[in-house]
């Protein structure tokens, strides 16, 4: 039995598909009350309810488990009860001490790419603390860090495309920072296939693996691209971060799901690539092409 949390969403849910699907295996996942079980639906997978952030709820799911796969991550914070230290940092630990109670053999996590003890920004320091948790647990361990990733119900190449679509009559495109940061895009099914690997393969274990597609791409290079694909032309404005890091404070403070928050200003700074040789070695693996990727979903 394969314990899948997080299965509801982008990445977890394309997961769970090849899991059941491709590979047949018997797939639990945990999903909150009140969670988009819907997203699941046809697909022959157990549900169990819990929460990573309450220790209590987790021992149910663990019961049989061999192998967890561990997904659940946010990009937004909805303080107090959603932030990053809670998600991230201390959901993780409640799960893999779940995991070692229940005699768990295999534990697969999602981290990020750019995770370190000594990031600027929250996202990757909570992301480091999670590794952590893993690598100190004593469980045969499989730890990933993917850069942007790319595919249908995605949120990155959606959002921009969304904007796109609603400013069709202006000939420009706000961008904020200098667009020269870059990033490696990489596709959901990619990203499905060295997890299901991982989790299957007893020769893959005790490794941390960076995830990225064949290209290191300049955010001015990503957004030509979906431009092209959705058929439009526009001339890019730039925004210094300065001068948008009070309307994230704002939209922090009056939105449930802002658009835009001071966490991602501040890793639109630096550059998240990484070396995928492991990745395309270990896992016989010629990543897709961004624009490639973008095609297989994108509609004008």
């Amino acid at each position: 039995m394969i314990l899948v949390t997080g299965g509801t969403g982008f990445v977890g849910r394309n997961i769970v598909r090849k899991l059941v699907q491709e590979e047949k295996q018997k797939v639990r996942c945990l999903v909150r009350k009140g969670g988009r079980r819907e997203v699941l639906e046809g697909l022959d997978v157990e549900l169990a309810e819990g929460d990573i952030t309450s220790p209590v709820t987790l021992a149910g799911a663990m019961k049989g488990v061999d192998v967890v796969i561990h997904i659940v991550g946010i990009i937004r914070e909805i303080p107090p009860d959603v932030t990053f230290e809670k998600i991230h940092a201390e959901g993780t630990a409640n799960v893999v001490e779940a995991a070692k109670r229940a005699g768990v053999k295999k534990f697969v996590h999602m981290s990020a790419m750019g995770s370190r003890a000594d990031t600027p920004g929250r996202y990757h320091t909570t992301k480091w603390a999670g590794e952590e948790a893993v690598r100190s647990s004593g469980i045969p361990f499989v730890i990933f860090r993917p850069s942007i990733i790319c595919g249908k119900d995605d949120e990155f190449v959606n959002m921009f495309a969304q904007m796109v679509r609603q400013t069709w009559f202006l000939p420009v495109f706000n961008v904020i920072g200098s667009g020269k940061v870059k990033m490696q895009p990489i596709y959901v099914g990619d990203v499905a296939h060295c997890f299901v690997k991982a989790a299957l393969s007893a020769d893959i274990v005790n490794k941390t693996y960076e995830l990225g597609g064949p290209e290191r791409l300049s955010i001015d290079e990503m957004l030509d691209t979906i431009f092209r694909v959705m058929g439009v032309w526009k001339r890019k404005v730039h925004m210094p971060i300065t001068a948008a890091w009070p309307m994230a404070f704002v939209m922090e403070k009056t939105c449930t799901k802002p658009m835009l928050t001071r966490e991602q200003l501040i890793m639109l700074k630096s550059d998240n690539v990484g070396d995928i040789t492991e990745m395309k070695r270990d896992f016989k693996l010629m990543p897709m092409r961004f624009e490639d990727a973008v095609r297989t979903y994108l509609q004008v």
